[in-house]
């Protein structure tokens, strides 16, 4: 099954005209990909996150790797506290409710996020007391905004 040499001088052809073709989308295809700015991001930051993202890159660093510590050593408190509501949950699809046993992982639960959320506020408050008074300032303003917004958008209604 021999083919004519004219034959494979066109499939040779049409095959060097697709790859250009191909070859001509993608490199079109990352030239406008690369001309085009990124979209924001879908996600707004608030509170600590955005606070964060106001700081200097140092700063952020230092509370980061505070945060980190923290977390790190509370991980007990925090595998209790998914304990906790796991129990919630669990105790909420029993098919009898035992409300005794229901309020008892409610409590556990709220005691262990309480705890967690007091001992990373205090890592904060730590860091604080370690930046001067215009990052103080900037980290003021960057948690209170969403609080603002959403008093604003209430005075609205």
């Amino acid at each position: 099954m021999s083919q004519s040499p004219q034959r494979l001088k066109r499939l040779l052809i049409a095959s060097l005209l697709a790859n250009v073709f191909l070859v001509g989308g993608v490199v079109g295809g990352l030239y406008q990909w690369s001309q085009h700015p990124r979209p924001a991001p879908a996600v707004v930051q608030h509170g600590l996150r955005q606070a964060i993202a106001h700081l200097p890159q140092e700063r952020r660093h230092q509370l980061r790797q505070m945060l980190r510590e923290t977390r790190a050593d509370n991980q007990s408190l925090i595998m209790a506290s998914r304990d906790a509501h796991r129990d919630v949950v669990q105790r909420l699809k029993a098919p009898s409710l035992d409300r005794d046993a229901l309020d008892a992982d409610l409590d556990r639960a709220r005691t262990a996020d309480i705890t967690l959320r007091t001992r990373v506020d205090a890592t904060l408050a730590d860091f604080a007391a370690s930046l001067p008074v215009e990052q103080r300032q900037v980290l003021a303003d960057a948690m209170t905004a969403r609080r603002q917004g959403k008093a604003a958008n209430t005075a609205k209604d």
